[in-house]
């Protein structure tokens, strides 16, 4: 079979547990006929203008996207990742409200509102995992439809979208092996002037060109650098190194300027400072700071979780495979995820254990560590 088949195959798999909610302006003759018998969900805003709000939920191949709407146009609009393990939302408040500060960061207004979003999410999810305890969830906001031009005030109303699919980013033995990842020298990683990597933006040409960079040594993953040349994050996953220094577990990463603020990244600092790890950022590490007998190297993800790295550049990381270090932390975070009521949420939770959920503090801190 073809790589191309092969891929093709994936996906018509994935779509046969997959749904999909979608919420958009409806304007006859311009909106997506998907929405033609979908609900009234009547936003007082949005009536005041005229704008009459559709939504529901859908099969893959019964959603229509606008090919006007700007999110894909200009990939103007933000995005999440989520995981539901054991049938259970993985950090749904936390992510709920990134995704809201990154809309806010933007300029962008969610017709819902927090609690409704991850009612949605629960219903989404329970639609498509059927007796699966595992799934990946996609929600998207874009500016919407508007004119053939990159003005954000040519747009009529935001779009929604919440996938919820099965994801299989790498198989289990890899995550005992470890992966392999190469460093992009030539594309480096956007700063606040630029895109802000702390903002979860539909817009990943900086991650896509990085990755294209380092095709040809047909690795998992790409590492990119700042525009001094100092370690930021993978294109899609933060990065650790885990030593010992002076006897002491120490777990040092790169500065959060150059990184998206991970909630998985979060989870791993404060689960290893509650295991006794000494937790270091620093702006200034380097390529060479990967390589070593004692370097442990490991990104994390909302969808790959934790996972070691096995060679940089073709460069071995940590001694004959041994990271003691990485798996204890991979084992702590994993136990917390599955067990810890604060940090995940059961697809069948009631509207009142939602209500509960909704209104107690985070699990993980949502800004800097």
């Amino acid at each position: 079979m073809s790589e191309q088949s092969s891929i093709i195959q994936e996906i018509r798999t994935m779509a046969n547990h997959t749904r999909v909610f979608l919420s958009m302006p409806y304007v006859e003759g311009v909106s997506p006929k998907c929405l033609d018998k979908a609900a009234d969900h009547s936003i007082a805003s949005e009536l005041s203008m005229g704008i009459e709000r559709r939504d529901g939920y859908f099969a893959l191949n019964e959603v229509g996207l606008s090919p006007i709407d700007h999110g894909g146009l200009y990939g103007d609009g933000v995005f999440e990742g989520i995981r539901v393990m054991g049938s259970r939302v993985i950090l749904l408040k936390e992510h709920i409200e990134r995704w809201f500060r990154s809309a806010e960061r933007i300029g962008m207004t969610f017709p819902y509102s927090r609690e409704e979003i991850a009612k949605i999410i629960l219903e989404v999810s329970r639609q498509a995992m059927g007796n699966a305890t595992e799934a990946y969830l996609r929600p998207v906001l874009t500016r919407g439809m508007g004119y053939l031009g990159v003005s954000p005030f040519k747009c009529i109303a935001p779009t929604v979208y919440i996938i919820a699919a099965s994801v299989l980013l790498y198989p289990k033995q890899q995550y005992l092996e470890g992966i392999d990842i190469a460093i992009a020298r030539k594309i480096r990683r956007n700063d606040e002037s630029h895109i802000d990597p702390n903002v979860k933006t539909c817009n990943y040409l900086n991650n896509v060109l990085a990755h294209l960079e380092t095709r040809t040594s047909h690795v998992d993953e790409t590492l990119m650098l700042t525009n001094d040349g100092f370690l930021a994050e993978a294109t899609t996953d933060n990065l650790f190194i885990a030593q010992y220094e002076n006897g002491v577990p120490t777990l040092v990463y790169p500065k959060a300027e150059y990184a998206l603020v991970g909630l998985t990244r979060n989870t791993v600092i404060k689960i290893a400072r509650q295991l006794g790890f000494v937790t270091r950022e620093s702006a200034t590490l380097l390529p060479h700071d990967l390589i070593g007998p004692n370097r442990e190297v490991f990104i994390t993800g909302t969808a790959c979780g934790i996972m070691p790295i096995k060679k940089i550049d073709g460069l071995s990381t940590a001694a004959g495979g041994q990271r003691p270090l990485s798996d204890k932390l991979r084992e702590a975070v994993q136990a917390a995820m599955l067990t810890d009521p604060d940090i995940g949420l059961s697809i069948e939770a009631t509207d009142e254990d939602l209500k509960g959920y909704m209104s107690s503090s985070f699990a993980v801190p949502v800004d800097n560590l």
